[in-house]
């Protein structure tokens, strides 16, 4: 069971079949709410085709039957974005 700390936008995650989920499939995080994510759904059995249609590639999950596979790469931006805000400062004294 994954918890809002544990889900990043971008994480690769499985979801297993249960009562709640109508099916087993393998997505990618798009966006995290308080007890759920919104999961896109990229690999899917074939027999669940019209499923997958329905929902239009997406669906929400509740963290209770999500399981992260992989961690999404964190922004390597933020750090180059604070070197070029030093740059700026020392560069405006």
């Amino acid at each position: 069971m994954a918890t809002v700390d544990e889900v990043a936008v971008g994480d690769k995650v499985t979801v297993r079949k249960s009562a709640d989920v109508p099916m087993s499939f393998k997505g990618t995080v798009m966006k995290v709410y308080t007890n759920s994510a919104l999961v896109s759904i990229d690999s899917y059995q074939e027999t669940d085709q019209n499923i997958v249609s329905d929902l239009k590639d997406k669906t929400i999950i509740n963290f209770k039957h999500i399981r992260v596979t992989k961690v999404a790469a964190k922004a390597a931006k933020k750090p180059a974005a604070k070197e070029s805000d030093a740059a700026a400062k020392k560069n405006s004294k």
